[in-house]
């Protein structure tokens, strides 16, 4: 079986970092981390991954490339499973100076809150969806 392919489209370096992380740890997959619907397009080179993870605040421009160019692909991405990257919550012990233009010169807890997601929660549902599009891609080849 081959190795699956994962398109990530998020902007913030914090939460791109840690989606790094949690497939370089958890997932036998390929991960193309970008920072633009442009960008993922260069990088792809025609592949069609099984994944497409994008930003909440993805700029609608290029939410509109993106949409296109599954659309374009027609049967060959219907396999494809589309999720929204939610705000990760920051790994334990870490912390973050507060800033503001002034250090306070104490480092605060980042503490999770109800408005992030348990990295190992997110990385769950990333499992799920990755099965859902071998299956899909499997039925569509059986056709």
């Amino acid at each position: 079986m081959k190795t699956p392919l994962i398109l990530a489209v998020e902007r913030d370096p914090q939460q791109a970092a840690q989606l790094a992380s949690m497939f370089k740890r958890q997932f036998s997959a390929e991960l193309v981390l970008v920072t633009s619907a442009s960008a993922a397009l260069k990088r792809l080179a025609g592949r069609v991954p099984e994944l497409v993870l994008t930003s909440a605040l993805i700029p609608p421009k290029d939410e509109v490339e993106l949409v296109n160019w599954l659309r374009d692909l027609g049967a060959a991405a219907d396999h494809v499973q589309t999720v929204t990257i939610p705000v990760l919550a920051a790994p334990e012990g870490y912390s973050a100076k507060k800033t503001g233009g002034i250090s306070f010169g104490r480092d605060r807890t980042v503490a999770c809150t109800p408005d992030t997601c348990d990295p190992a929660v997110f990385a769950d549902w990333i499992s799920v969806y990755l099965d859902l599009a071998s299956t899909h891609r499997a039925a569509s080849a059986s056709k």
